[in-house]
């Protein structure tokens, strides 16, 4: 489980994720936000002692047109230097029991369309390309 304590390396993590620099004060609101809040589920993958190689949260929901809990995918980030090792397929497996055990019925992920490797990924880890996302900016 991700703590208050990893925000730093998940901030650092997750800039890397978008290739900018966050607000730090939005970062840690939405951060806080993200620990204190009801299914919405963190992992961090540790190399060594205390080396944040990984990041993924989720956000589950109930949904009238699933008839029950749906939970998806917000961040998954394996950096640079560790992925092809198997980091970002350990982290989606230790959220599999969890969901289970929640009564999940299902989960989800968008990818942006230019991360053609993140599709293949996850493919190799039993997601299935069922969806379109449309997205109106503000």
């Amino acid at each position: 489980m991700a703590e208050l304590s990893d925000a730093a390396s998940v901030k650092r993590l997750l800039e890397e994720l978008e290739n900018r620099e966050f607000d730090q004060e939005i970062f840690d609101r939405i951060y806080a936000e993200y620990l204190h809040t009801p299914l919405t589920l963190m992992q961090v993958a540790v190399h060594g002692e205390d080396e944040i190689v990984g990041f993924i949260s989720c956000k589950g929901q109930s949904l009238l047109h699933h008839e029950g809990l749906v939970f998806e995918i917000q961040e998954l980030i394996v950096t640079a230097s560790h992925q092809g090792r198997g980091v970002g397929r350990q982290l989606i497996a230790a959220l599999k029991p969890e969901l289970a055990q929640l009564g999940a019925k299902s989960l989800e992920v968008t990818s942006n369309k230019r991360r053609k490797e993140a599709h293949a990924f996850y493919q190799t880890v039993g997601f299935a390309n069922s969806h379109e996302k449309f997205t109106i900016y503000f």
